[in-house]
């Protein structure tokens, strides 16, 4: 994968630069040239899990609580997502234009784990309940193709197509270990941890902005969403001991951003 990226950020680069030597005055240059810097964050990030369509929390069959069987789920307690890129921007023509980002997301999620099993020394129920926090950062670079359609003499509407590699700089190191404290139970252990499946994985880049021109500057306002097709992480829980040997299986999931932004371009 690392062969991959290079020849990306080559092409994303070596591209558009081969474009824009065929401008032979500076005041063309000017005009065709544009470099940006932009702040974007998630519309859904507090209200949802990763991924719209596939869920990244999970939850044993309620009737393991009446059977007097070890019995778990984990929440979605809370969400943060914002990412700041630096942009360049090569005009075409009047209506055409390619990019290319360098963008910073940093995501950070916080889980309830609850974790319950009975004690039939005790005849009754224990519970704990843990916190585990999902901080990720990663670097997207993408090449994106835009068509512009002047509404105005200084406004112009832009959609916008692309694609490229998502790299995960950072992840959660560490793992909740824990127990029921009962005597009957002393030997069984729970477990959880976050597992990143793919440090380097593709994604397609959909998009629509407003341009708002300012003399030889430019603000725009953009609402994009990034699809991964790549299932890129996943959560792993089982629990071991006195006779109980349980894994739960859960499905990988990827994770989908529906992002509203403002760039400043000059």
């Amino acid at each position: 994968m690392k062969k991959y990226s290079i020849m990306l950020l080559a092409m994303c680069f070596t591209t558009i630069g081969l474009f824009a030597q065929t401008s032979s005055t500076k005041n063309m240059l000017t005009q065709k040239h544009h470099f940006g810097v932009g702040l974007t964050t998630d519309l859904l990030a507090g209200n949802r899990d990763m991924n719209s369509f596939k869920t990244n929390t999970f939850e044993y069959d309620i009737s393991s609580l009446s059977s007097n069987l070890p019995y778990a789920n984990l929440e979605l307690f809370s969400s943060t997502f914002w990412g700041v890129y630096l942009e360049y921007e090569y005009d075409f023509c009047k209506n055409l234009s390619a990019s290319t980002r360098l963008k910073f997301t940093f995501r950070d999620n916080t889980y309830h784990f609850n974790y319950s099993d009975y004690s039939p020394t005790n005849n009754e129920r224990l519970y704990s309940m843990h916190e585990y926090d999902v901080s990720l950062n990663s670097l997207e670079i993408p090449l994106i193709l835009n068509y512009k359609v002047p509404m105005s003499e200084n406004v112009s509407w832009i959609a916008s197509l692309g694609g490229g590699l998502n790299f995960t700089l950072s992840k959660p190191d560490y793992s909740i270990e824990g127990k029921t404290y009962a005597s009957d139970l002393i030997g069984r252990t729970y477990h959880l941890d976050f597992e990143v499946l793919n440090t380097i994985s593709p994604f397609i880049y959909i998009g629509t902005a407003f341009d708002f021109n300012c003399n030889k500057h430019k603000f725009r306002t953009t609402l994009s969403y990034t699809l991964y097709p790549t299932d890129n992480y996943r959560f792993n829980h089982y629990i071991k001991g006195d006779n109980v040997n349980m894994v739960f299986e859960n499905s990988p999931f990827s994770q989908n951003n529906l992002e509203v932004g403002l760039a400043f371009f000059w």
